[in-house]
């Protein structure tokens, strides 16, 4: 049996003009693939099969990457199920002559499947090594059963593809999906789908804000059903939320069968967008006051939602690098 520490890969990336955005720092969505790609290859190591992303706890974006820097993203399974595995990811950038700061760290649920996305057994199992490792194990697990908490209605998610409820300041983008968006058959690539998200956010973000916006965060984010090439999706984005530099924009995404017109609901994402000045700072949005019911219910939930996310980033912050296993093992290396 692997340990948790022996399915570790490590990933390394330039930062190229064309990955950054108008504020000349990393475009969030290739940050999400990165991420995605590191914890693939990491639980392909285990299944040799293909992986589906099913889904990915809440991102935030700590520090900014800029043009030239170099990326570093780490990936170990922590936690093996009857067909899932749970994957840790932590992503450092170094620009030259700074030392290494953390960047973002990410949890990942992969389900061993087939070519056509029919879920399959993982054979091979994880035997901690260590005290340290029963811990990432057993932490890993808790967050496994508050996911399935989360996605308990999964079956009843996916049939939910009304798209009526939009709200005052909507977009809706349609795009079909070609076999370079797939990795396995043809199946679409969850690292794809989040590039393809965070640029419809921003675009989403950059028409409220009248300038530069960067990602922040992202909310976990589930996948109800897989997106096979042919589909055709429907991006269903809205402003939900505004303070005085940031927002929240939501995107609903479906997929359709163009043949059999068959629609599901794969996933719904929750993204705050800051705006900045060309030198990175925040800078104040313009007023959005909510007039219609809708739109009333959006921001009242996506209030909710922010308070939760300011506690959780209050209590990344608080750890520091040492909170993150990965790290740990690093520094024990040396």
């Amino acid at each position: 049996m692997a340990s948790i520490h022996s399915t570790m890969v490590e990933m390394l990336h330039h930062v190229f003009p064309q990955q950054a955005n108008p504020a000349g720092t990393l475009y969030g969505g290739w940050m999400m693939n990165w991420i995605v790609t590191a914890g693939n290859l990491a639980a392909l190591r285990l299944t040799k099969r293909p992986l589906l992303l099913a889904s990915i706890e809440d991102l935030f974006f700590l520090q900014p990457v800029r043009i030239g820097d170099v990326v570093t993203v780490r990936a170990m399974v922590e936690y093996i199920g009857n067909t899932s595995l749970e994957v840790e990811a932590v992503v450092f950038c170094r620009s030259l002559n700074e030392e290494e700061k953390l960047c973002t760290r990410a949890r990942m649920s992969f389900v061993s499947s087939d070519v056509r996305g029919k879920p399959v057994p993982v054979e091979q199992q994880i035997e901690p090594a260590n005290d340290d490792e029963w811990e990432m194990c057993r932490y890993a697990g808790e967050i496994r059963e508050r996911r399935l908490e989360r996605i308990a209605h999964r079956k009843q998610r996916v049939l939910d593809t009304d798209l009526k409820d939009a709200g005052q300041l909507s977009l809706r983008v349609y795009r079909l999906v070609f076999p370079e968006d797939a990795i396995y058959g043809n199946l679409m690539y969850g690292g794809k789908l989040l590039l393809i998200l965070d640029e419809i956010i921003a675009i989403m973000a950059m028409k409220f804000a009248k300038g530069t916006i960067v990602t922040a965060s992202l909310d976990a984010l589930d996948f109800y059903h897989p997106i096979s090439v042919g589909n055709v999706l429907t991006l269903a984005t809205s402003l939900n939320y505004a303070g005085r530099s940031s927002m929240e924009i939501g995107v609903k995404v479906l997929a359709e069968d163009p043949i059999s017109n068959i629609i599901h609901h794969t996933c719904t994402a929750f993204s705050t967008c800051v705006k900045v000045d060309g030198n990175g700072r925040p800078v104040p949005l313009a007023s959005f006051i909510p007039i219609t019911d809708i739109g009333k219910k959006r921001w009242a939930e996506a209030e909710q939602r922010k308070e939760k996310r300011m506690r959780r980033l209050k209590e990344l912050q608080s750890q520091g690098l040492r909170g993150y296993s990965i790290y740990t093992h690093k520094l024990r290396e040396k």
